[in-house]
């Protein structure tokens, strides 16, 4: 679900840092109290054409979209449907306003760390949903003072939770020979900044991660041309050879030198020399497989049309002219755009799943 500007997600955190765990039962039964009961008033059902774990998308029988929030089910229930991509379901649940509504108050508390009380819970129920209201209004920056406190009230619980890893297991992602030297100040940057972080000095902790990578980034090099040309597989003619290295060399060189505005026009330049080769190595779908992309059926006459455009789009691209293949694009889009209009997906929340002659009520 996009956002024009970021959300200060408190579980974001908790993903940070790794963190997990199972709630107490005071917290569970916190969300028993506030967990309003899922009507059910939507029978669904149809064939899954999408899933990303808790979220699914099906076709009905009907021929409607609609994309079903998994959120009321445990993780191991979810793992246990097993739902893949062409399996039959049947749902029963709430149609919602807005795929906001996905994310109560109830699942939020469900990520929530052990050790949030009663008492704090309350006080975030009335700040989560005064954020949520204030995000259905696209009001971010009052939303933003709003997580913040959110943020202020878990963000010790988290780092109460907090089991970092070791710094020879976080270390060894970096595949670089680092020097005696350097590898002890890592350690000691690190072990610094776990310090500060679980002190919640965020700001001091902030600066000993900062110097740490300041000392990583220094180890990372650049693949010179040819090792990039190596690493896509793609083979350049003699003629063009030696001028597109000379784009390639050339922005790295305005990167080093911190003139963004010379780097961005070389690397645009890169692109656009380097564009038939990328196509030559992954060509276009046909027009068969690009129109399969889409769960839906157009007319024969739009069928026509869009055949037509594509058809022209493969042969603008072939012949170099890509400064007329965005707007025909447009072209073919705009063909679409009704079908697309037709089949937004419809967002509901669901209390029961019925999959492969099994029942999972949430």
């Amino acid at each position: 679900m996009s956002r024009k500007k970021q959300r200060m997600f408190v579980v974001a955190i908790a993903l940070a840092l790794g963190l997990g765990g199972v709630m107490p039962s005071y917290t569970s039964a916190a969300v028993g109290e506030i967990e309003s009961h899922v009507q059910i008033g939507q029978i669904v059902k149809g064939t899954v054409v999408e899933n990303w774990n808790n979220e699914i998308i099906i076709k009905s029988d009907e021929g409607k979209r609609y994309h079903v929030g998994l959120h009321t089910f445990s993780e191991e229930q979810i793992q246990a449907m097993n739902i893949s991509i062409g399996a039959s379901v049947q749902i029963e649940g709430e149609i919602l306003e807005s795929f906001a509504d996905f994310y109560d108050f109830a699942y939020f508390v469900k990520n929530l760390p052990p050790g949030v009380t009663v008492d704090e819970i309350k006080k975030l129920e009335v700040l989560y949903n005064k954020a949520m209201a204030l995000e259905k209004e696209e009001l971010w920056e009052e939303s933003g003072e709003i997580w913040m406190k959110i943020n202020q009230i878990t963000n010790p619980h988290y780092l109460a939770n907090w089991e970092p890893e070791s710094f020879d297991v976080y270390i060894s992602m970096f595949e670089y020979k680092f020097t005696t030297d350097d590898l002890l100040r890592l350690e000691e940057l690190y072990n610094q900044w776990i310090s500060l972080s679980k002190s919640g000095e965020e700001k001091e902790s902030g600066a000993k991660i900062d110097q740490f990578y300041e000392i990583v980034n220094k180890y990372y090099v650049e693949p010179t041309f040819d090792e990039y040309i190596v690493d896509v597989g793609i083979t350049i003619s003699k003629v063009d050879y030696p001028v597109i290295k000379k784009l390639y060399e050339a922005a790295r060189q305005a990167n080093i030198d911190g003139d963004e505005q010379l780097e961005m026009d070389k690397w645009q330049a890169f692109d656009f020399a380097m564009r038939p080769y990328y196509r030559a190595a992954y060509p276009m779908p046909i027009f068969e497989e690009q129109m399969a992309y889409y769960d839906f059926e157009v007319t024969k006459e739009d069928l026509s049309k869009l055949r037509k455009i594509y058809k022209g789009i493969i042969n603008l691209e072939q012949k170099g002219k890509y400064e007329q293949v965005d707007s025909q694009w447009e072209s073919f889009y705009s063909i679409l755009e009704p079908y697309f209009a037709l089949n937004v997906s419809i967002p509901l929340r669901a209390s029961q799943v019925i999959t492969r002659g099994k029942t999972f009520q949430g």
